[in-house]
């Protein structure tokens, strides 16, 4: 079994790669910024990084990065930086980024699946939330305001509406957390639809997604359950 990690020094991916190689799963990572992995984490036996950025690396560069992989998981985010934010070259990452690994999963005609790291915010038409949730006055203002104001915003809405209207052929998940936070693997609770508000999210924990998604990989019967859907991950004690 091999992963492919995508974002694997952020807050969540680096959660996901420690624990996919504790489950003794070979892992390959692109970063920009190698030095950011602990040191007993870049020198594991079974991760292989390669230093660059995705959207710069050759198509056939990218398909040996993606050759004989599992799964492909996504786990990219923007830099806290106003370049990183609102910069041309990063204003569609994650959307940019996923398009190119869907293309080259398909030219290499592997059965690798894709797994992203998408947002609480996404709305799932599928499952009529888009009406639910943007049913006030509030709420629409709310996500009005962040399509405005905040570029990745519309990078993650965009990404997740790629897989669930453009992706043909592969199976795939992403995984929406809830609002983000530190902490270790607990007990979780997964739902296949949002809250009636998004004023009411849960918290979820970062090692609680990473697990999550590690299940996703290894046990059948979870992707089994959630391949093809958007399900919304929170900590059961928050609850």
């Amino acid at each position: 079994m091999v992963v492919l990690v995508l974002g694997g020094t952020g807050k969540t991916g680096l959660h996901l790669v420690q624990q996919l190689l504790a489950r003794n799963v070979k892992v390959r990572t692109i970063v920009r910024s190698p030095e950011k992995l602990p040191i007993e984490v870049a020198r594991h036996s079974e991760l292989a990084v390669t230093t660059a950025k995705v959207l710069e690396m050759s198509d056939e560069a990218l398909v040996e990065q993606l050759k004989d992989c599992t799964a492909v998981v996504s786990c990219l985010g923007h830099e806290g930086t106003y370049q990183g934010m609102c910069g041309k070259a990063s204003r569609f990452l994650v959307y940019d980024v996923l398009r190119r690994v869907c293309r080259g999963i398909g030219e290499l005609q592997s059965p690798a699946k894709v797994i992203l790291m998408s947002t609480g915010l996404y709305t799932n038409p599928d499952n009529d939330e888009d009406v639910k949730i943007r049913n006030t006055c509030g709420q629409r203002a709310l996500l009005c305001m962040l399509s405005t104001c905040l570029p990745p915003h519309n990078d993650n809405m965009r990404a997740a509406e790629f897989l669930r209207t453009e992706l043909k052929g592969m199976e795939w998940c992403a995984v929406r957390p809830e609002l983000l936070i530190d902490g270790e693997v607990s007990q979780y609770e997964l739902r296949d639809s949002l809250v009636c508000s998004i004023f009411s999210a849960g918290q979820t924990s970062r090692a609680n997604v990473a697990h999550f998604m590690c299940e996703l990989v290894q046990n059948p019967s979870a992707w089994q359950k959630w391949r093809g859907r958007f399900p919304v991950i929170y900590n059961a004690a928050v609850s």
